[in-house]
């Protein structure tokens, strides 16, 4: 196979990082194929918030995810000790690593993978938040002794993907990214270059939350960075329309919850066992703006740079790509 051109007259790798699985956890869906339709047909999965009582906030409407039963996935004294968050990314990793054909049951098949060779960089905005929240009013109303020894080791950002790596006996690289909005993102680079770079032949690249808990409603409540319920046309109170970020009368986004992975893949390594690539991960760019902690750049200057790197690094020109995702915040 020959590398491909970096279009700078240097070659790239000729190592390619495809996609051969996906497993998602979503408030319209659990698993891929059903939260897939459920977007097709434009249904939405932001309702009343019903994880704990709003009566004394602005906003009571949230993405939560339903029907999700932990039980499925880990056992009650691991699910009692981790966070919403490493619950649904347990959840997601092994409907990705089912889609990909790797589990042999519940576990890895170690006939189609070299469990030293598997990695993941699963990441996180906050991590934690809801354990942390309960640590801290286990700590006000019952002292320092009821605290749980657990707490620390299982709210920082990396609890997740330690957690898949136990679940599933993954020993490759292991990280986590936080980058706020872009964490997903990156993670899917990232873990990306560690298989173009031969640090692995398959990666696990995944984002995950949990923030539908009253210290984050609160703190984004506050920012005014939160979406309304109420129709703009109508006055009706409708949770489906908070999220409007290409409507003239957007006003905010709203606080869901979930986790998303994918299986990259060393494209030869997919080939020898029979597996058929959803995609290829051609280019991955990122930047920064070095502007305000939570406001963008007017002009872009840090969108634009990204989108240069990995146009360059695909070796592709503008016109060749179909899809730009945005980021739809709505603030």
């Amino acid at each position: 196979m020959a590398p491909r051109s970096s279009g700078r007259g240097h070659r790239v790798s000729a190592r390619r990082a495809v996609v051969t699985g996906l497993g998602v956890v979503s408030p319209v869906g659990i698993g891929a194929d059903v939260a897939w339709e459920a977007l097709v047909a434009g249904r939405s999965g932001i309702a009343d918030i019903t994880l704990f009582d709003t009566t004394d906030y602005d906003i009571h409407v949230a993405g939560e995810v339903k029907g999700f039963d932990v039980a499925q996935y880990m056992d009650a004294k691991d699910a009692r000790r981790h966070d919403r968050n490493t619950h649904f990314a347990v959840a997601a990793s092994g409907e990705a690593l089912r889609d990909a054909g790797l589990l042999n049951g519940d576990g890895l098949d170690a006939a189609q993978a070299d469990r030293d060779r598997f990695g993941m960089v699963i990441g996180t905005g906050i991590g934690g938040i809801g354990l942390i929240s309960d640590g801290i009013k286990t700590l006000m109303e019952r002292g320092v002794d009821r605290v749980s020894p657990f707490l620390l080791p299982n709210m920082i950002p990396d609890a997740a993907s330690g957690m898949v790596a136990i679940r599933y006996g993954l020993r490759g690289p292991n990280m986590a990214v936080v980058s706020a909005c872009a964490t997903g993102g990156h993670a899917i680079g990232e873990a990306m270059e560690a298989i173009v770079r031969g640090q692995a032949d398959l990666m696990l690249g995944a984002g995950t939350e949990a923030v539908v808990v009253p210290i984050a409603l609160a703190g984004f409540s506050q920012m005014k960075a939160l979406g309304s319920p109420i129709d703009p046309d109508t006055g009706a109170y409708d949770p489906a329309v908070a999220s409007r970020p290409f409507d003239a009368t957007r006003n905010g986004f709203v606080v869901s919850e979930g986790c998303a992975v994918m299986v990259l893949e060393e494209a030869e390594h997919a080939k020898a066992r029979g597996a058929k690539p959803i995609a290829e991960v051609i280019g991955y760019g990122s930047s920064s703006d070095a502007f305000h902690m939570a406001a963008p750049a007017e002009r872009g200057e840090g969108n634009q740079r990204a989108m240069r790197a990995a146009l360059e690094r695909a070796d592709i020109g503008p016109e060749e790509v179909g899809y730009i995702n945005a980021h739809g915040t709505s603030t």
